[in-house]
């Protein structure tokens, strides 16, 4: 069978309208069809009482037609004149009096209907055969025989539709009048029943939907509503223990991951301050500071694609990838190349990944950096402008043949070396403003006498006032390392 579409308008409209509207149109079609039915049983049966009241009015007229009967035509003549103008002024407008008489067709004449149509009109329609003359459909005759003739009596056919339209119409406003009355108590029992209860199941989804597990649906209006209120309660249970579970392994895995952050040492040379902020419970972002066998100090910051548990996964991953890759070579290009092998190696195509790597000599007065696809990092140099390493190849993950060059810079005490995740330089304020690169050489350029904490310090407060409340959307990674 096939299926009737159901009005965009109708499944717009809430749900108690459409019940008050479905009930209330199948009352009014009920009503109009009683009213119709009713209004032409109340027409022929008008029709039928007035017929038989004509016809006792024509058999009287008989009688008396008879007892004056002697006196001659002329004074049945009178009679039947006298009676139709007094019916005609008090009772019944359009009342009509015809007799046939002692071979005679007499009419009532002071109404100045009488004709030989009307007689015939008249005949016809009390023979039961109205059809054959127009003017008999507009009237209802009633009638009497007897020896001596023939009385007929008429009466308009739009008088007796006059006082069916009337009771119709009384009848209407009756019917409108408790149409209005039962209208407002189906409202008023949909309201209590069906209503009220679906406003508080709709709000406490509503609370659920934003994450307010506490919510609790208590509606016993129906045994179907009741039903479904304990099966949103039942499903809100669930939801609240799988996310009751979810937070223990989140704050599991959060614990996990700061257990990964590189411990506080003491460096040769070099003084290193971060700051690491997670969109999520656990972030996509990774840093490390490692100390190398020649003395050296190689500061690692790697951005994953995405953020949340894959990506935190990912991140641990290239943690012990870069750890067991510094233990073989001193040189950022060499490790970047075992990373890469490793990580296109382990992680799922199109999980992604940015790196950049810089090993800071604090004796030789060095930096040697490697770069895979990452935020390229800042470098200060006493009060000197701000400059970047420029030099960055392609992102881990793409090809693991890909091979990664060193590059190198002199640098001198106090030297400051930023590294930042694009956590960082893409920051957005309620504005739709982006941080930008621009901010963070002006910050370092501003803190330039400051050391490497509150160099950290002061991009914490920068930042937290750019964003102006706007929650992060991705990872906050920034790393400073100053040498000297």
């Amino acid at each position: 069978m096939k299926r009737i579409p159901t009005p965009q308008f109708w499944r717009r409209l809430p749900l108690a309208r459409q019940l008050l509207l479905a009930v209330n149109s199948f009352l009014l079609i009920l009503v109009a069809t009683f009213l119709v039915v009713d209004h032409r049983l109340r027409i022929r049966r008008e029709v039928q009482q007035t017929r038989i009241a004509l016809a006792e009015e024509a058999k009287t007229l008989y009688e008396s037609a008879v007892a004056i009967d002697d006196s001659g035509s002329d004074a049945v003549q009178k009679l039947v004149d006298s009676v139709c103008a007094r019916m005609n002024s008090q009772d019944s407008p359009g009342h009509h009096i015809a007799l046939r008489w002692q071979g005679q067709n007499l009419q009532a004449q002071s109404h100045g209907r009488a004709s030989s149509d009307m007689f015939d009109a008249m005949m016809a329609a009390a023979t039961g055969n109205p059809n054959s003359m127009p003017m008999a459909e507009s009237m209802v005759v009633g009638s009497f025989d007897g020896p001596a003739g023939r009385v007929y009596v008429s009466e308009k056919r739009s008088n007796i539709l006059a006082v069916a339209r009337e009771a119709l119409f009384r009848q209407m406003i009756a019917v409108l009048l408790g149409g209005v009355i039962a209208a407002a108590l189906v409202s008023l029992v949909i309201r209590q029943i069906v209503t009220k209860p679906m406003r508080r199941m709709e709000a406490s989804l509503q609370r659920i939907g934003s994450g307010d597990l506490n919510a609790h649906v208590d509606v016993h209006s129906c045994r179907e509503l009741a039903y479904l209120g304990e099966q949103i309660n039942e499903m809100r249970a669930k939801l609240d223990a799988v996310e009751q579970d979810r937070r223990v392994h989140m704050e599991k895995a959060k614990s996990i991951q700061q257990n990964l952050r590189p411990k506080s040492q003491a460096l040769e040379g070099v003084q290193v301050a971060e700051l690491f902020e997670p969109a999520d419970d656990v972030g996509g972002d990774y840093y490390d500071v490692i100390q190398l066998s020649d003395g050296s100090t190689l500061l690692c910051v790697a951005d994953v694609s995405g953020h949340g548990v894959p990506a935190a996964m990912a991140a641990t991953l290239l943690k012990s990838f870069v750890t067991d890759a510094a233990k073989l070579s001193n040189r950022p290009a060499e490790i970047l190349d075992h990373v890469n092998r490793k990580y296109y190696e382990y992680v799922v195509m199109g999980h992604f990944a940015t790196m950049v790597l810089v090993r800071v000599d604090s004796l030789r007065r060095q930096v040697v950096y490697a770069n895979a696809g990452h935020e390229l990092p800042f470098i200060q140099s006493g009060d000197g402008p701000v400059e970047r390493l420029e030099h960055s190849d392609l992102i881990l993950g793409v090809e693991d043949s890909t091979t990664y060059e060193d590059h190198s810079v002199n640098v001198c005490e106090g030297t400051k070396i930023v590294i930042v995740s694009d956590g960082v330089t893409e920051a957005f304020n309620p504005s739709e403003d982006q941080f930008g690169t621009g901010r963070v050489e002006s910050v370092v350029s501003v803190g330039s006498g400051d050391d490497a904490k509150s160099l950290v310090r002061r991009f914490a407060s920068e930042l937290h006032q750019f964003r102006e409340g706007r929650a992060a959307f991705d990872d906050t990674t920034l790393l400073v390392a100053q040498v000297g």
